[in-house]
């Protein structure tokens, strides 16, 4: 409510004659703009891409093809690594993390950042690693300051501001809901940061859509990020060659078979089954699958037991490139356990594969 000046003007023989009054008028208000407020921190963690330390999909220990990958020796690092993870905190005194319903099946990934359109996301952001590293957004409005281009130095703190503009919503076409990522960007010529771990989903929703952490018109959301981690590039190599080999050979990081052991074919960062997802028969699921990296990252996402919609098409196999984002729907009609893996061959076989249940 608003009080509003009126002018009143007599005409006189000698000129004009005006007097203001006041008047009270309604004019709506304008709506005020939601803020999506997240605390996220990234920090070194050591990260295991096999934690059972065998093949979950034949439930047997790896074949010599597999230990390709797996095996850990004098100069070979194995399957854990030193890596760096964005992680979800309560406050900027980054000291209580946030546990949410999407964070056993993340792997990884960074936690899931939501907003609708019209939003505004902000986020403080503590880098507690050894490196400077950012975050960069996908999809949403922001200026240079807020780009992630710049690495936040360790120990330090930035806060990051992106507006959700309609160019960053979903189409008529898209559904209620469109994936966007996030990822650091400070060495993003060589992919350093990324390979060493950090990158998360964004998702946008239609206005008035997101409730409970999910679009309104599913049952639960999925995620699915299908990458050859290059564990060669990553900002941790040589402090993964310390920690895990004894090998005193300076050029060990230039031998064709040490730089393939190293390369980690996984969905959220797990490989051969240990990335698992539940749901129950009947639900309306949603995956987000996306990717980033090089060439190798061509990927092509096959279920196995159920189809899927995406882009207007029924399918059982999406294909996705480096930085590519897909929305696929399913209804999980068919009950049991089945794989969800990359079906390029040599992927398959290097450990790109997930399960996902329907009980």
């Amino acid at each position: 409510m608003k009080k509003k000046a009126l002018f009143f003007c007599v005409l006189l023989p000698f000129g004009f004659s005006c007097k203001e009054e006041n008047e009270i008028v309604l004019i709506p208000n304008e709506p005020q703009q939601t803020v999506r407020e997240y605390f996220v921190a990234a920090e070194e963690i050591e990260w295991d891409y096999a934690p059972q330390n065998k093949n979950l999909v034949t439930d047997a220990p790896f074949t010599p093809e597999e230990l390709v990958f797996m095996a850990s020796d004098s100069n070979r690092i194995g399957h854990k690594y030193m890596k760096a993870k964005y992680k979800l905190y309560s406050d900027n005194s980054f000291t209580t993390p946030v546990v949410t319903e999407d964070d056993d099946e993340l792997g990884i990934l960074g936690p899931v950042l939501r907003a609708e359109e019209g939003d505004k996301i902000k986020v403080t952001f503590k880098n507690k690693t050894s490196f400077p590293v950012s975050m960069h957004p996908h999809g949403v409005k922001y200026d240079n300051n807020n780009e992630g281009l710049v690495g936040v130095p360790p120990n330090s703190t930035f806060i990051y501001e992106w507006d959700v503009t309609s160019q960053a919503a979903p189409t008529s076409a898209d559904g209620s809901s469109i994936l966007w990522m996030y990822h650091s960007h400070v060495t993003e010529n060589m992919g350093m940061d990324i390979y060493a771990g950090l990158v998360g989903p964004l998702v946008v929703y239609k206005k008035g859509m997101l409730t409970n952490s999910k679009a309104k018109d599913v049952d639960k959301e999925k995620f699915a990020f299908f990458s050859v981690f290059d564990e060669n590039a990553s900002l941790y190599l040589d402090m993964n060659l310390q920690k895990y080999t004894t090998t005193k050979n300076a050029m060990i990081k230039s031998d064709p078979d040490f730089q393939e052991s190293n390369k980690m074919h996984s969905v959220n960062g797990l490989m051969f089954a240990h990335q698992q997802f539940g749901m129950n028969a009947g639900d309306k699921i949603r995956w987000y699958v996306f990717a980033l990296g090089n060439e190798v990252d061509w990927h092509t996402a096959h279920w196995h037991g159920n189809t899927v919609v995406s882009k207007g098409y029924r399918e059982d196999v999406i294909s996705i490139g480096p930085a590519s984002m897909l929305v696929a729907d399913m209804v999980a009609e068919n009950q049991g356990t089945w794989q969800f893996h990359c079906h390029v061959h040599d992927h398959m076989v290097a450990g790109m594969i997930s399960l996902y249940k329907i009980m």
